[in-house]
């Protein structure tokens, strides 16, 4: 927390969910410290991959418009893979939005580069 207090950003977040015996629980403590306005998203990103990861374990969700949010990224294009490098260069040409290039950096933080979270939109 002091870390998150010298620097001029942080954000971050945590579930909360209800497990199958009606206790209440937290999981997926997360923060990025790096641009706000792209640390929200990233942020977003692992909330919303952990309560979907929650539901289908039967436990009961607290926020559930994190159920609702639609967390696929775009695709990197053919032959290629997403990397921190790559996602920032897209980013700093224009051809990511903040939301895409949170997305990507949770995506790619998270180890779901082979996953089904990915789309070509």
């Amino acid at each position: 927390m002091f870390f998150c207090a010298l620097l001029s950003a942080c954000t971050r977040g945590h579930l909360e969910y209800k497990d199958k015996n009606g206790v209440l629980k937290e999981a997926c403590h997360t923060e990025y410290t790096w641009l706000p306005s792209v640390d929200k998203y990233a942020v977003e990103y692992v909330l919303v991959y952990c309560a979907q990861k929650a539901q289908e374990k039967g436990y009961t969700v607290l926020n559930q418009k994190l159920l609702n949010v639609d967390i696929r990224v775009p695709s990197p294009g053919r032959d290629r893979k997403w990397t921190h490098n790559y996602a920032k260069s897209e980013h700093a040409s224009g051809n990511l939005s903040d939301r895409q290039y949170g997305y990507i950096i949770a995506f790619i933080d998270l180890e779901l580069n082979s996953s089904d979270y990915s789309s070509d939109k």
